[in-house]
């Protein structure tokens, strides 16, 4: 036969010992505070005032140059998108969230 066959029989064969007698491993409880912290400040920072204050400039001067015919106005809805995902972020994970569960 060819040893390909006996590789993925054997690939397989460790596969399910591994799910038999790994449950042990998976009942272990691992703190991710400190994770979870790290995130939460990632998250204030993206959605503080200075996030703030440079998407005001991106969409004003996105908007100035779309009008201007400068760039296309495709831009400005790229920065207008770009504010509700940063800044509306948090409620779409909370609502899915809810829904998921």
């Amino acid at each position: 036969m060819n040893t390909n066959v006996y590789r993925a029989g054997a690939l397989c064969a460790g596969a399910l010992i591994l799910c038999a007698y790994g449950s042990d491993a998976m009942a272990q409880d691992i703190d991710f505070t400190k994770a979870e912290d790290a995130g939460n400040q990632v998250v204030a920072f993206m959605r503080g005032p200075l996030a703030t204050i440079a998407f005001v400039i991106a969409l004003a001067a996105a908007g100035f140059m779309a009008a201007m015919n400068r760039i296309s106005w495709a831009w400005p809805g790229a920065v207008i998108l770009g504010a509700v995902l940063v800044f509306g972020g948090p409620a779409f994970v909370d609502s899915l969230r809810s829904i998921l569960s």
